[in-house]
């Protein structure tokens, strides 16, 4: 068989494999974008990016043992910050600095832990106080949309959406505690 093409140059002059797939217009437009900016090919900046993704994965194995692991801990830490930011007075000061933001971070973290909780029984999870940040978080991430073009969301609908990703069966845990959060109305009263 012929050689076909230019051999490969740039940060990955050993591509031997050829790899098709089929990805949105709105993917591929950043893709151009993010090569432009780098000033690598397209098919670099692919590798680039997706060699950059697997380390990833290596390094959150090697540090937590797991992705779930490690999207549980992410859920836990944007409770701890946004606990803090329930404060007015204390909101500019790091939740580690103030004695007040210290303790409604460490509640809402035992939260998202209480959240992911198996078997978790319906009279304890009707208990729980001060789940609000922690079960307002794992709504967003049940609710992220994984179809939404990627210029339409925010760094931060992204990063729920990879919580999501991270989090694979266990985002729907929660939901007896978020059924539990939920205001009656007069059809669901207890009578």
């Amino acid at each position: 068989m012929a050689k076909r093409g230019r051999p490969p140059s740039g940060e990955y002059p050993e591509k031997k494999r050829v790899f098709a797939s089929r990805i949105r217009e709105d993917t591929w437009k950043l893709l151009q974008q993010a090569a432009a900016t780098s000033g690598r090919s397209i098919s670099q900046e692919f590798e680039h990016r997706l060699r950059r993704g697997l380390d990833d994965d290596k390094a959150i194995e090697d540090a937590f043992g797991d992705r779930r692991t490690f999207a549980v801990m992410k859920m836990a830490a944007l409770a701890a910050v946004n606990s803090a930011m329930l404060d007015p007075i204390n909101s500019k000061v790091h939740w580690t600095a103030n004695a007040e933001s210290f303790d409604r971070a460490l509640n809402a973290v035992v939260e998202v832990l209480k959240a992911f909780r198996p078997h978790q029984p319906k009279a304890a999870a009707m208990r729980l106080e001060g789940a609000a940040p922690a079960l307002e978080i794992v709504r967003q991430i049940q609710a992220a949309d994984p179809t939404r073009p990627l210029s339409k969301t925010s760094k931060r609908q992204r990063a729920l959406l990879r919580l999501k990703d991270e989090l694979g069966d266990l985002v729907d845990r929660p939901g007896r505690l978020l059924e539990h959060q939920k205001p009656k109305t007069e059809g669901n009263k207890k009578r």
